[in-house]
Order: structure tokens, then C-alpha cells, then sequence
């Protein structure tokens, strides 16, 4: 089964204060070299080739550092849109097409991406998305409610009590899926304009479509999101860990 890649890299990173001042984030070292070369080593492990980035904030540094790695496109609404908008840049390239979706600044082991593809499960799933189950949450983190074997809702204003895990900024959708997912974008961005996650649209197909959005979980030791000097420090971390014992998760 043929899957493409999207990789989101548009952001300005500002919470990453003067480190990303005239850098995009992608370019941040983990184990000596930038997050997107890591992200891009992993998928091509798993035979993920067909890969779209979507850059924005200092895209030519983003692009030198690509080569023919991948196809480039620009978002150019980076400075006032949220995500959404870099999936919008990547519509034509993935509507109708099994595709899967990552952010470019969390650090992962390799075995995060492979269950999100699940290439060993005979359960057909038009939708999967990475769940980090953690200790506790905050008001700030991507939160997620399970019930069963599948996702009730997603948010940042969940309960958290009631939090069952944090998105993991890594999904895949089928051929069905990703073209309810962009009509449904179109939709979104007509109505609310720029702002908005990606949970807004998967809820809108669990909610009103009763598309089951299917799961798999990693640790806290398997994944980091990088959204301050110390993420990053913890992230290089997690390399030197891994480098000891990489199937040691």
C-alpha cells in the first residue's frame, strides 16, 4: 500500500525564544543533526518516500538543508495561520491519497512511526493517531479521551481528569479519510478562517460523520515535543539513550 508523507514545518517557533530567532525549527540538533534529517531518516526506514514538507518560517535554510530529500511547498499565510493552513499548501498532493502526518518539532523513537502505520495489524483503520500517555497533563497539551478501543474526543480544553493521553502530532488517513478530511478543512477555513487544529477536524469526522479514529500509545520515554530550551535539552537526552539501546523502550 502506497503512503505518502506530510510534514509540517511552517512555524516560527517563538516559544523557543532566541534559538529560533533566525532558524526554523526543523533545523534544532538532536544527536548531531536537525530534527527534519532524523524525521526524514525514520520514514524512509519504513519505505516512506513520497514525502511533502510544508515550510514557512525560513524556508530557503529549511530547503538547502532537504536537497532532493523531499518536495517543498510554501505556506505563505506562516505568520498568521496555525496548521491548518500548511495543510491547505498540500491539498492537491494529498486529497484522496493514504497519507500520513507529522509535526517536525517532536523528537520520537522509530517505533512511535511504526505504529502509527500499523503495518502488521489486519484491522482496517481509515484513521490512526499517536497517543503519549503521560503522568500527568496541563491545560496547554493536546489532550485526548479513549473510550474503548477508540478516540471519543480530542482538545486542549479537556478535562483533565478526564485526559487519557496527549495527541502525539502524528496521524494516518486512509483514501476516504483524507478526502472527508479536506472537505472538511475547506469547510473550517470558509467559516473560522486560519485558526484551528487538527483535532477540530477529527472530531468533526468522529462527531458528525462516525468515522472511528483508531490509536496506537507510546511512553513518555518515546517522544518529546520541543517547545522550550529544556524540551530540547531532554531531547538530546532521549538520543544518547537510544544510541545506547535503541529497541530498549
Amino acid at each position: 500500500m502506497k503512503v505518502k508523507t506530510l510534514i509540517t514545518a511552517a512555524g516560527l517557533g517563538k516559544r523557543l525564544g532566541f534559538l529560533t530567532r533566525n532558524m526554523n525549527k526543523g533545523l534544532l540538533k538532536v544527536s548531531g543533526r536537525p530534527l527534519i534529517l532524523d524525521i526524514l531518516e525514520k520514514l524512509n526506514a519504513e519505505g516512506l518516500n513520497d514525502i511533502f514538507i510544508v515550510t514557512g518560517y525560513q524556508a530557503e535554510h529549511l530547503r538547502k538543508h532537504i536537497d532532493s530529500e523531499a518536495k517543498t511547498l510554501f505556506n505563505p499565510f506562516f505568520r498568521v495561520s496555525g496548521i491548518l493552513g500548511s495543510f491547505w499548501a498540500a491539498r492537491s498532493f494529498l486529497e484522496g491519497e493514504n497519507f500520513l502526518f507529522t509535526t517536525t518539532d517532536h523528537f520520537f523513537h522509530p517505533s512511535v512511526l511504526k505504529g502509527c502505520l500499523c503495518h502488521h495489524s489486519n484491522h482496517r483503520c481509515d484513521v490512526r493517531i499517536v497517543i503519549q500517555k503521560k503522568r500527568r497533563y496541563t491545560r496547554e497539551d493536546a489532550k485526548v479521551i479513549i473510550r474503548g478501543s477508540g478516540v471519543l474526543k480530542l482538545g486542549k480544553d479537556l478535562p483533565l481528569q478526564r485526559s487519557d493521553g496527549e495527541f502525539g502530532g502524528m496521524a494516518y488517513f486512509s483514501r476516504s479519510a483524507s478526502r472527508l478530511f479536506f472537505r472538511l478543512l475547506q469547510i473550517q477555513l470558509e467559516k473560522e478562517g486560519l485558526e484551528g487544529y487538527v483535532m477540530d477536524i477529527l472530531n468533526r469526522m468522529k462527531e458528525q460523520f462516525h468515522v472511528p479514529i483508531c490509536f496506537s500509545t507510546c511512553g513518555e520515554g518515546a517522544r518529546i515535543e520541543i517547545d522550550s530550551v529544556y524540551d530540547l535539552i531532554e531531547a538530546r537526552k532521549m538520543a544518547k539513550k537510544w544510541g545506547r539501546n535503541i529497541d530498549e523502550i
